[in-house]
């Protein structure tokens, strides 16, 4: 008999521990949603960040291919940096023959086109203006046959939310042929 008592005393005694382990517990998981929380906000970023550098290599790349397959407009393909260059001339070569500088002057208006579509836009907190990526190509002719031409493709941006200027670029070496 002594037995039962003790049991339904003990009983009586822990039926109100339950709610205290209860909200310890609530507690312990808020806790650790929020860190999975901040873990997926985080994995969100570094995987648009990802996908910014991604672009911006196939992007410069883009333009090198295209500077080298116009040999004959290579002085027409550099861009001062911060400048937004673009089709002058209004032609489209793709549909059109078009002379080397002409192509030039288009591959650089389709490549900024593409740059500014694909790359993050960043806001001047100041001014609230929007502010397109950043590009420039450097050339540099070579001082003989042996001596290649060199571009130096560059495309810089912003991550929305970041001080950071992220860039990427490519350097082109391009031997001059007899007849260019």
């Amino acid at each position: 008999m002594s037995k039962m008592r003790t049991s339904r005393s003990n009983h009586a005694r822990q039926s109100g521990v339950s709610i205290v382990e209860a909200l310890v517990a609530l507690v312990i998981l808020s806790v650790g949603m929020l860190g999975i929380a901040g873990m997926y906000l985080q994995s969100l970023q570094s995987n648009r960040s990802a996908t910014s550098r991604t672009a911006a290599v196939q992007l410069v790349n883009d333009l090198a291919d295209r500077i080298r397959a116009n040999r004959m407009g290579r002085t027409d393909y550099a861009v001062t940096k911060g400048t937004e260059p673009a089709n002058k001339d209004g032609k489209d070569c793709a549909t059109v023959n078009c002379t080397p500088p002409e192509l030039a002057a288009y591959d650089l208006g389709q490549w900024f086109t593409a740059v500014k579509a694909t790359l993050p836009k960043t806001v001047d907190p100041a001014t609230l203006e929007v502010k397109n990526p950043v590009v420039s190509v450097t050339f540099t002719p070579g001082t003989s046959a042996q001596d290649p031409d060199r571009y130096v493709v560059m495309a810089a941006w912003r991550e929305p939310g970041d001080t950071t200027l992220l860039s990427a670029q490519v350097e082109v070496l391009q031997l001059r042929g007899p007849n260019t």
